[in-house]
């Protein structure tokens, strides 16, 4: 009987925590939608556009993404989990009320904020709560729920915007968020670590974030993977991020019609995601350079799906190529979450998962992002509306070099287990 309760304690924490990703990338999918009217109303530049949507973004989110991974290792995790989506909720909302450029930057720092806090704390607590056979299921779970607040955010925030003004929709769209913070910090279930309470100096010892990053350095596997969460962001977020404006200014998308982005990315990154899991718990679990190997594999096979999306003249093959694309892409996510917990220990899988994340937003949502602006501006001068078409054909680059990482991570791994 006590082991059935722990079963369903398992199970409602992995779904709850499942919703809260839901949530995350649902509140920030709103902002691409709406980025073409905010970009009229606000009356700035694409330069401007990615500095706001992106490294504004990355750069706080950076800044405080470590400290409340330090915070979850050593605390209550749910309560940190609720506390950052009550957070970056009410910022979502808030961001309709804004008058200038400046004021959207600061509302947007406070959902960095909030966002920089809950992947960490949500992955550190269920790879403990479940066995080791089951954790790269677990983070496929996790990364399709990511996928579906990505593909449902872009939906609903297009149905929204093709009759409410951008202000409103912001609104409507963080609100709920607030609700859900409650619910998650009364009912995800928190163990005891090692025999310990929270709080109560038995559970385990942390390990100092310097101490992490020089583990981390040591590790050949895990510089290569620190590479990887680089260079695949940067292209990945600049498609993803960018994607609503290149179907309305090179394609003449209404609002309305860029609910097909959406579709495209849950076909793409929900079937990645679960296949990905399924993979790495089939041939991954006794073979751990299998997770390298399927990360290289379905970053080289995603590239000729970028090209086609940038580049198609017909936007209905260009949203399948988009599918193509993330499909391919998201073969890397789960099974290198699952190559970095197997060559850490539990008390430092926060921490790492933060500064993997951390990578991941700085470079992709951060730099990814702002590059994309800032070369389209660029590239205006000789292409005119097309630009941004060629700033995400040089984005693609990310994914060649990601592939290259993630190859080399695979041959590294056995030789990072003996650093460690």
């Amino acid at each position: 009987m006590a082991s059935d309760g722990f079963a369903l304690k398992r199970q409602v924490s992995l779904w709850l925590l499942a919703l809260v990703a839901v949530v995350n990338y649902f509140d920030r999918q709103v902002f691409t939608v709406l980025m073409e009217d905010i970009k009229a109303d606000l009356v700035i530049n694409d330069t401007v556009l990615g500095l706001i949507s992106g490294l504004v973004f990355g750069v706080i989110y950076a800044l405080v993404a470590l400290p409340i991974a330090r915070l979850a290792d050593k605390g209550d995790r749910p309560l940190v989990i609720g506390a950052c989506l009550g957070l970056w909720s009410l910022a979502t909302a808030a961001c309709g009320f804004v008058g200038n450029a400046w004021q959207m930057a600061m509302a947007r720092m406070t959902v960095a904020v909030g966002e920089s806090g809950s992947g960490p704390a949500s992955m550190s607590l269920l790879t403990e709560i479940f066995p080791p056979e089951r954790r790269v299921l677990v983070i496929g779970v996790m990364q399709a729920a990511s996928s579906v607040g990505l593909s449902f955010g872009v939906i609903v925030a297009a149905w929204l915007a093709s009759f409410l003004p951008w202000r409103s929709v912001f609104l409507v769209m963080g609100l709920p968020g607030v609700l859900l913070a409650i619910i998650v910090a009364i009912y995800v279930w928190e163990p005891r670590r090692k025999g310990g309470k929270i709080g109560s100096g038995q559970a385990h010892q942390t390990v100092p974030i310097l101490q992490a990053l020089r583990i981390m350095s040591a590790i050949p596997a895990l510089r290569w993977v620190g590479l990887l969460s680089i260079a695949v962001p940067m292209a990945g977020f600049g498609y993803l991020m960018w994607g609503p404006s290149f179907l309305q200014r090179v394609h003449g998308f209404e609002k309305s019609e860029l609910a097909l982005l959406g579709y495209a990315i849950l076909i793409g990154l929900v079937a990645g995601n679960l296949l990905a899991g399924w993979l790495g718990d089939k041939y991954g679990k006794d073979n751990p350079r299998f997770n390298g190997w399927l990360s290289a594999a379905g970053l080289l096979a995603a590239i000729p799906f970028a090209l086609g999306f940038a580049l198609l003249p017909d936007a209905r093959l260009a949203l399948v190529c988009f599918v193509g694309l993330k499909f391919f892409m998201t073969l890397w996510v789960p099974p290198t979450l699952a190559l970095v917990f197997s060559l850490v220990p539990v008390e430092m899988r926060a921490t790492i998962s933060a500064v993997f994340n951390l990578f991941i937003i700085l470079a992709g949502v951060g730099l990814g992002t702002m590059v994309v602006g800032v070369l389209s501006d660029a590239y205006t001068i000789s292409f005119g509306e097309e630009a941004i078409r060629y700033s995400l054909v040089t984005m693609t680059a990310g994914l060649a070099i990601g592939a290259v990482a993630a190859a080399m991570a695979a041959r590294s791994v056995m030789r990072g287990k003996a650093a460690l």
